[in-house]
C-alpha cells in the first residue's frame, strides 16, 4: 500500500517529483497536489497556457487538467504534497472551504508568488510532514498525527491566501466568473458535449457573448478551447494505455473510430496511431 492510499497525503521532493510528473508525454495528475519551489524554475504546458514557476511559487494542480513539462532548470529545488480529496474533506477544518477552494480555482495552473519567509514557514512545515510519513519508527498514533500536520499545513495556506489578497479570494468580476463556471463545465461535460451553444445555454447566455468573454479573458475562442480539451484528453488515453483507437474513440464520445481520427489528424496533422508510435519503445 503505498503512502497516498494508507495515509491520504504524500510529499515528494525534486528527487522524486518526476515520478508522478511525466517529462516527455502530456499527462494528467492523479490526486490534487500543491507545487512549492523554493529556487530554480520549471516550466509548464497545460490546457490554455503555458507556465513558469520560479523561486518562491507555488501552484495548485488539479486532476481535471492536462500537462507537459517543458524544462526544469539545473538548481530545481521543490516539494509536491500530493492529497486525496476526500482526505481533505474529512478533516474537521474550521476556515471556509468554499472560499478557498474557490479561489484555488481561480488561481488554478497559475503561479502564486510567495514572501519569502512565508515559504519558508510552510517549507519547514511540509518537510515535518514528510519526516513523519517516512519514519520507520513505530508510531500509534501515526495517522492522527498526520491528520494534524496535514490540517496545520491548510490552515498556513489559507491564512497566507487570506492575508495577502483578500479582495482576490472573496471577488471575481462577471467575465472571470464566465469563463471559470465554463472551464468547469467543459472538464465535467466535454467528453459529451462539443457545442458552444451547450455551454452557453448552461449559463443563460448568448453563444455570442460567451464566446467574446472567452476571447477576451483567455485569447482564445469558446470552440478552440473545447476543442484543445478534448485533444489534451485523447494524447493522455493514447500515451497512458494500450485502449485499441476504437475504445478510445468510444471514451471520447465520437460517433466511431473515422470521426475521432479525422478531429485528431486535423488538430495535431498526425493519426492516433502515428501519435501513440511516438511512445512505444
Amino acid at each position: 500500500m503505498s503512502v497516498l492510499e494508507k495515509f491520504g497525503v504524500e510529499i515528494f521532493t525534486q528527487h522524486n517529483i518526476f515520478e508522478r510528473i511525466a517529462v516527455d508525454k502530456p499527462f494528467r495528475p492523479e490526486t490534487p497536489a500543491f507545487i512549492f519551489i523554493k529556487t530554480g524554475t520549471i516550466k509548464l504546458k497545460q490546457h490554455f497556457r503555458d507556465l513558469e514557476l520560479s523561486t518562491n511559487m507555488f501552484m495548485v494542480t488539479d486532476p481535471q487538467t492536462v500537462y507537459e513539462m517543458i524544462s526544469v532548470s539545473d538548481d530545481f529545488q521543490s516539494r509536491m504534497v500530493s492529497y486525496k480529496r476526500e482526505f481533505i474533506s474529512a478533516l474537521s477544518l474550521k476556515f471556509n472551504r468554499l472560499i478557498t477552494y474557490r479561489y484555488f480555482r481561480q488561481q488554478m495552473n497559475i503561479g502564486v508568488p510567495f514572501e519569502p519567509d512565508e515559504m519558508e514557514v510552510v517549507w519547514k512545515s511540509v518537510n515535518f510532514l514528510k519526516y513523519i510519513l517516512d519514519s520507520q519508527t513505530e508510531m500509534t498514533y501515526k495517522k492522527e498525527i498526520v491528520e494534524h500536520l496535514f490540517s496545520v499545513f491548510c490552515y498556513q495556506m489559507a491564512g497566507i491566501i487570506s492575508n495577502e489578497d483578500n479582495n482576490s479570494m472573496n471577488q471575481m468580476s462577471r467575465q472571470e466568473e464566465i469563463v471559470f463556471i465554463f472551464m468547469n463545465d467543459l472538464a465535467t461535460n466535454h467528453n459529451t458535449e462539443r457545442t458552444v451553444e451547450f455551454y452557453a445555454e448552461r449559463q443563460f447566455i448568448t453563444t455570442r457573448h460567451l464566446s467574446s468573454v472567452i476571447k477576451t479573458i483567455t485569447g482564445m475562442s469558446a470552440s478552440q478551447m473545447i476543442a484543445l480539451v478534448v485533444m489534451n484528453e485523447a494524447k493522455v488515453l493514447l500515451n497512458s494505455s494500450s485502449k485499441p483507437v476504437s475504445e478510445v474513440s468510444e471514451i471520447l464520445g465520437f460517433s466511431d473510430q473515422y470521426s475521432f481520427s479525422h478531429f485528431f489528424k486535423k488538430h495535431l496533422k498526425v493519426s492516433p496511431s502515428q501519435y501513440r508510435n511516438q511512445f512505444e519503445s
